[in-house]
């Protein structure tokens, strides 16, 4: 199983990507609505601070919500390069946030 601060490390890896995001569609898209892309980099953002000051519950499944997120975390950062249509940003965000709750889903 992995240490609390792997799955942490994990997660603020996520925010990271998220930001990323965010920063580059900004200048890639100027003047567009990014609102929804802000919103869930600020998510990835509040779940891995949350999770900061909780404990890793110990469960077997943390090992496959973490290595979801890394995946999920490479696939973003891989996709950066081609970031230009802010729909399918949202839809790649979107994904990144839900396994980053899924894996802060393990801190109580």
């Amino acid at each position: 199983m992995p240490t609390q601060q792997d799955v942490l490390d994990s997660l603020g890896a996520a925010a990271d990507a998220a930001r990323q995001a965010y920063m580059t569609a900004l200048i890639a898209n100027p003047g567009a609505d990014l609102s929804g892309l802000y919103a869930l980099e600020m998510r990835a953002l509040r779940l891995w601070t949350e999770a900061e000051a909780k404990a890793l519950r110990p469960d077997q499944a943390v090992a496959q919500a973490q290595a979801d997120l890394d995946a999920q975390t490479q696939a973003t950062r891989d996709a950066l390069r081609t970031l230009k249509d802010v729909a399918a940003w949202m839809q790649t965000l979107t994904s990144l946030v839900g396994a980053a709750t899924q894996a802060a889903g393990f801190f109580a």
